[in-house]
């Protein structure tokens, strides 16, 4: 455009040369004014560039979301995706009973290129037609590559049938989900992210702890939403798409990179800016880091997030998929606690259909146990039916205060029966409240929920909690009950289960670490309790139960502002602004919490040895070598300090299986 212009001035004026320029000027003022109303950009090409460095990972990954099913498992380079050194077929691993059979087949064939690539890496010559087209796939290269490769060998199981499923769901949300990141100021293309996190299963929720279709850990999603034991806003995918919508565009805002802002969803903005600090641009992280855990799985994750994008439009597009139509909705905003089944009998809807519209309550609510919090904004059908129930709903369903937690810890003596006689509660109510099987099985030390009284007076008063004698915790008590899908197996006591870990009895209910405040006394006109530290907790979260600055608990305990809380550990917690009893009901709610999301989504099919081995760590051997939460390896250990593990030592290792 600059040449024309000069041309114009320098040559004699004709009308068609005025006229060109004044075109080209007006497109540019335009594109112009369009960029300048758009400062982040909607160009996914800008937003979203295909470097040449990743563009073999993105093939790849498309292949695995548009071409491979998981009934298919490539077998690959990790280094190379463009090394496939076979496509195997397997099991589907929906079908009972996959999984068992897949393992020797998988670890068989992994074991097939690893050797044929370790003889390479030796020198030896390929003799057979498999040994010359693994040599062919890598062409001429050194045997230390040929080496490395022996040793990562990845299995990447297929999801062409399950990517077609998100497809589908998704075109339930999607539509709204891109106006809430155009609102935000965002490209609209970041609404296709939950392909990669979770199919857009709403009810996904992965062993750590990560949930819905953004797959919020909990203590990123607190940041932003509202989880406990009624409400957990990550199921909603509406109201977490606003919370990611938040995140994302806080990334974006520390990194100015979308790549960047993208990998720091999986591998979080703190590592991603130190990454960014050592090596600066995407494509030079891509290549050269690999400190910390930045490894397969972020360094190809804005790679599956193009390919995602790309196979989620080609399908959306596909005359033979038919996505899920949006639902209109009616939002109502709870002037009070009411309770789940109040609610179904005044608008005439199932618990299932109300369930559904309103994802983010919890089974607690739907269970009688909770109140719908005031507040909360209500999902009903968008009926003039409806709507008018709205103007006359009886003041009688309102509650002022939630209901309270109430829970007693079992102690050596107790039985099931004696519990719910002494609190006036049926047996059955209390089985139904803590999932116990049919024989009302219990563990010295357990946390059992009490349910509602079937007399209001005359009653023992109901005990919150109290200090307890150290659990003795080297006997595990036999318990006869039947398999059941949320059971949690007990090893016995006898000398060759205890050697074999072969007899397996298995119990349904869940048994809670050690919750209770101690040594409550007033120091510097302080009130003042002792805890010990269990799994998943943290400064912040206690400071948050407490009512209180996480630097006060540091200054408590003296300690430093990065000091990290160990499992097992005591610590003094202030208790100025909440009672002892107030604190163990919000404790007990979320480690009962996270327990139940756990075993509505895994069961435990059995158990396995392991022993210790020099250089071992906690996070290694939960997140590495077995998968598995710290919560639920500890216990299975109780009587082992996870904060100074030892060679030899023998760990009990659960065997996780998704239901």
């Amino acid at each position: 455009m600059l040449p024309t212009v000069l041309y114009c001035r320098k040559k004699r004026f004709s009308p068609l040369r005025i006229a060109a320029s004044t075109v080209h000027a007006f497109v540019l003022l335009c594109l112009l004014i369009f960029l300048f109303a758009n400062p982040i950009g909607v160009f996914a090409r800008s937003n979203f560039p295909n470097y040449p460095i990743i563009e073999k990972n993105v093939h790849f990954w498309e292949l695995i979301y548009g071409t491979y099913t998981t009934s298919q498992a490539v077998v690959h380079d990790p280094d190379d995706v463009d090394i496939i050194y076979d496509v195997v077929p397997i099991f589907n691993y929906r079908l009972p009973g996959a999984s068992k059979i897949n393992k020797p087949i998988l670890k068989g064939i992994k074991n097939k290129y690893a050797k044929i690539l370790t003889q390479l890496g030796k020198g030896t010559k390929p003799q057979g037609t498999e040994e010359k087209r693994i040599a062919s796939l890598f062409g001429k290269t050194s045997r230390g590559r040929l080496l490395r490769a022996a040793d990562s060998v990845r299995i990447q199981i297929g999801q062409k049938d399950r990517f077609v499923e998100g497809v589908i769901r998704s075109g339930a949300y999607i539509k709204e989900i891109k106006r809430i990141f155009r609102q935000k100021g965002l490209p609209e293309e970041l609404a296709y992210l939950p392909h990669v996190e979770s199919s857009f299963n709403i009810k996904a929720y992965s062993k750590f702890g990560a949930s819905g279709i953004w797959q919020f850990t909990r203590s990123t999603g607190k940041e932003f939403l509202t989880i406990n034991y009624e409400v957990d806003e990550r199921q909603d995918p509406i109201l977490a798409s606003y919370a990611a919508a938040t995140f994302l565009k806080r990334n974006f805002n520390s990194l100015q990179s979308w790549p960047l802002a993208i990998t720091a969803y999986n591998y979080g903005p703190s590592g991603m800016r130190r990454a960014q600090k050592a090596h600066g641009s995407y494509e030079k992280i891509f290549k050269h880091y690999q400190q910390g855990y930045f490894k397969f799985a972020s360094r190809n994750f804005y790679s599956e997030f193009l390919a995602a994008l790309k196979t989620a439009r080609r399908m959306e597009k596909d005359p033979t998929i038919t996505l899920r139509k949006p639902k209109k909705t009616l939002y109502y905003k709870l002037p009070a606690f009411i309770a789940a089944k109040d609610i179904t009998t005044h608008f005439n809807i199932s618990t299932r259909q109300l369930k559904k519209l309103n994802p983010a309550l919890r089974n607690p609510v739907f269970q009688g146990k909770k109140y719908i919090p005031k507040d909360y904004i209500l999902n009903l059908p968008q009926t003039k039916q409806y709507r008018q129930r709205l103007t006359s709903l009886p003041s009688h369903m309102h509650h002022s205060k939630q209901k309270p937690t109430q829970f007693y810890r079992v102690k050596r003596g107790d039985t099931a029966g004696a519990i719910a006689g002494r609190f006036g509660i049926s047996l059955r109510s209390l089985r139904r409240a803590n999932n116990l099987n049919k024989n009302a099985a219990i563990l010295v030390g357990q946390n059992l929920r009490l349910p509602g009284k079937r007399q209001s007076s005359h009653q023992a008063p109901i005990i919150i909690s109290q200090a307890q004698k150290k659990i003795n915790k080297t006997v595990v008590p036999t318990i006869k009950a039947p398999s059941v899908s949320h059971a949690i197996p007990v090893l016995s006591v006898g000398k060759k289960e205890r050697s074999t870990w072969k007899k397996i009895q298995t119990a349904r209910s869940v048994v809670l670490g050690e919750l209770s405040v101690r040594d409550i006394h007033k120091k510097n006109n302080l009130n003042r309790g002792t805890i010990t530290i269990q799994p998943e907790e943290s400064v912040e979260i206690l400071a948050d139960w407490l009512k209180v600055q996480p630097q006060t608990i540091r200054r408590l305990n003296s300690f430093q502002n990065n000091r990290l809380l160990h499992p097992d550990e005591s610590i003094h917690i202030p208790l100025n602004n909440i009672s002892s009893r107030e604190f163990e009901e919000k404790r007990f709610d979320f480690h009962l919490e996270t327990e139940e999301d756990f075993f509505t989504a895994y069961r435990i099919v059995g158990v396995q040895a392991y022993t210790v081995k020099k250089g071992d760590t906690v996070w290694e051997i939960c997140r590495k070598k077995f998968d598995l939460p710290f919560w639920l390896l500890k216990k299975y250990n109780t009587n082992l300090d996870f904060s100074g593990l030892r060679s030899s030592q023998q760990l009990t290792i659960p065997i996780v299986k998704a239901i």
